[in-house]
C-alpha cells in the first residue's frame, strides 16, 4: 500500500490503494502486448509521447522522469532482439507500469494537476524498486555496448 485517495461526493472517504491489486489489472494487459511485438512497439510510442509531453510540462520529478526512460529503452532493446537477459516476470512487470502511464482512465486522472501523475509515479518508482537488479543489468550491457561501438564518424578518422 502506498498512497491515500479521497473517493465519495459529498463526504470524503479515505481509500488505500493496494499496489499489487493495480498490478494485477495490467498484469494480464501486459502479456497481450508481450504476445504482440507490433501493439508493444505501439503502446511504447504512446508512452514516450506522453512522457514527452509531461516533461515539457514539469509534470515529473527528475528520479521519475530517469526511471521511465529507462524502461522505455529496456523495451525498446527486447522488441528489437537485441537485449533478452531480463525474467518474463520483470518484463510483464515494467510494461505493466507502462500501460499504467499510459491508460486514460488511471487511479488519480492525470487532468488534475498536481496530483494527476501522483499515481503514475508510484507505479513506476514502485515497479523500478522491484526490477531494480534487472534494470541494472540492462543499464550495464548497454553501456558495455556503447563502448564496443564505434561513435558515427569515428572509423574515418584514421584515414
Amino acid at each position: 500500500m502506498l498512497w491515500k485517495k479521497k473517493t465519495g461526493s459529498e463526504q470524503q472517504k479515505t481509500e488505500i490503494i493496494d499496489m499489487e491489486e493495480i498490478n494485477g489489472q495490467t498484469k494480464n494487459k501486459a502479456a497481450e502486448y508481450l504476445k504482440d511485438m507490433n501493439k508493444l512497439k505501439n503502446l511504447l510510442r504512446r508512452a514516450e509521447n506522453k512522457a514527452k509531453n509531461k516533461e515539457e510540462d514539469k509534470g515529473f520529478v527528475q528520479e521519475t522522469w530517469e526511471s521511465l526512460k529507462t524502461m522505455f529503452e529496456l523495451v525498446k532493446a527486447y522488441i528489437k532482439g537485441d537485449y533478452r537477459n531480463i525474467p518474463y516476470g520483470s518484463l510483464l512487470m515494467i510494461v505493466g507500469a507502462i500501460l499504467y502511464f499510459v491508460m486514460p482512465l488511471d487511479t488519480i486522472p492525470d487532468a488534475m494537476l498536481a496530483l494527476g501523475f501522483s499515481d503514475d509515479a508510484a507505479v513506476i518508482a514502485l515497479t523500478y524498486r522491484k526490477v531494480k537488479k534487472d534494470i541494472d543489468k540492462f543499464v550495464e550491457w548497454k553501456q558495455e555496448q556503447e563502448v564496443m561501438t564505434p561513435a558515427e564518424g569515428d572509423e574515418n578518422e584514421s584515414t
